[in-house]
This record gives C-alpha cells, structure tokens and sequence, in this order.
C-alpha cells in the first residue's frame, strides 16, 4: 500500500496502491495526498492505481467525484486495476461521461502496456 512513482520502459508511473488499507479515514488521507501529486505535476501523467482486495465507501466516492476533476487536466492516461462486477459497469460509465481517460484491468501487468503504449 502507498504511493510510489515506477518507471516502466523509460516512463514514469505513479502508483497508488490502496491495497491493505483499513477505514475510511486512512484511504481518504491517500486519496488526498495522490491528489495534491497530481496537482504539483506538469501533466501528461501515467496514473496506476490499485483497489485489489478494499471496499469503496460513500466518503471516498463522493471526495473522488469532488477532487477528481481538479486534476483531470493533468492525467494522460489513469488505469485501475481491481474494480469487478458492477463496480466496474459504474467506473466505465463515469469515465465516459467526464471524458477522463481512464481504464480498467484485470492485472498490473495489463494496466502498465496501456499505460506506456503510445
């Protein structure tokens, strides 16, 4: 879990991994903190961000909706790895709505080829 930055095929990623993280508190205090990463970047931004095993909150999804588009103009390419199901239909909806380009993947693997393909 955490933020980090990986570099694959001379890019660099920025990582947001929720994954382990407990209460609601703890995931809006990352959520935060990739945004103001994301805000301090100069655009064209690689984002991966990673829900494998957690739980979406109504907290965390209306503050998603709130700061979201705050740093769209910054993102050239957000892929999400672990949202299943529904949750998955909902995720693909809203990004087609807001225009972000956001995708979704079964494998970090999957989500890094898009991620750095041109």
């Amino acid at each position: 879990m955490g933020i980090s930055w990986l570099e694959v095929s001379g890019k660099k990623i920025l990582y947001v991994d929720y994954r382990g993280i407990s209460g609601a508190e703890a995931s809006l205090r990352q959520l935060r903190e990739a945004i103001e990463i994301e805000k301090k970047s100069s655009g064209n931004l690689l984002m991966l961000q990673n829900y494998e095993g957690t739980f979406a909150n109504e907290e965390f999804v209306a503050e998603i909706k709130k700061l979201g588009p705050q740093v769209a103009d910054k993102l050239a390419k957000n892929a999400v790895v672990g949202i299943t199901g529904i949750k998955k239909l909902f995720l693909s909806a809203y990004s087609r709505l807001s225009g972000e380009t956001l995708r979704t993947f079964d494998t970090e693997e999957q989500a890094k080829a898009w991620l750095v393909a041109d």
